[in-house]
């Protein structure tokens, strides 16, 4: 019976340790890495409890990796919370998604279009695709109900970045009752039964 309630604790954790759970791989690479974490306007100062399902932790592990990899200096990793929705931005200092293809972004094989500059083909010359990665990212985050976004720029962010308008943008939102670790609809509280399935 106790290791029954320990499994139940382990299958849910604090908004902000499964996001680090997450970045943890892709801490030591030399970009820095932020995270804030805000409740909404009007929404409940302590952080939620989520679900630790595989794919939240994958999927966002591929985003804060993809960010890593174009990222020149830093990437944030911005969550914010109310009584309806859960949102993670993850925003990064590079280059951004060519403007071109940000419509296009998370369909599998898209290839980043190459650079002519030395230095760009240098900074990661064995890196020329980012379109599995993402792929696999939005395709897991949307079996939990993530709806997933891509921009470039400043506009939605909270973070020091320069007036460039440079810097890739992935906002993953889920409606709170899907993930919520203690009151969604998959949440699994203590003593409960659950059937196995076989």
């Amino acid at each position: 019976g106790r290791a029954g309630k320990d499994d139940v604790h382990l299958r849910q954790a604090p908004l902000s340790a499964t996001i680090e759970e997450a970045a943890q791989p892709h801490e030591g690479r030399g970009i820095l890495i932020g995270y804030s974490y805000d409740p909404l306007p009007g929404g409940a100062t302590s952080q939620p409890s989520i679900l630790r399902m595989p794919e939240i932790i994958h999927g966002l592990r591929n985003l804060v990796q993809n960010a890593v990899d174009f990222a020149h200096d830093h990437v944030w990793i911005e969550a914010e919370w109310d009584d309806n929705k859960i949102s993670i931005r993850i925003a990064d200092d590079g280059p951004g998604f060519p403007t071109q293809m940000i419509g296009r972004i998370g369909d599998p094989f898209m290839r980043r279009a190459r650079k002519s500059s030395a230095s760009s083909s240098a900074q990661r010359a064995e890196y020329e695709g980012m379109g599995l990665g993402l792929f696999i990212a939005k395709t897991l985050l949307e079996r939990t109900g993530g709806e997933l976004t891509f921009a470039n720029g400043r506009d939605t962010m909270q973070t020091p970045q320069d007036d460039t308008g440079y810097g890739a943008i992935v906002e993953v939102t889920w409606a709170r009752n899907l993930i919520d670790g203690q009151t969604g609809v998959n949440a699994i509280k203590l003593g409960e039964n659950t059937k196995i399935r076989s």
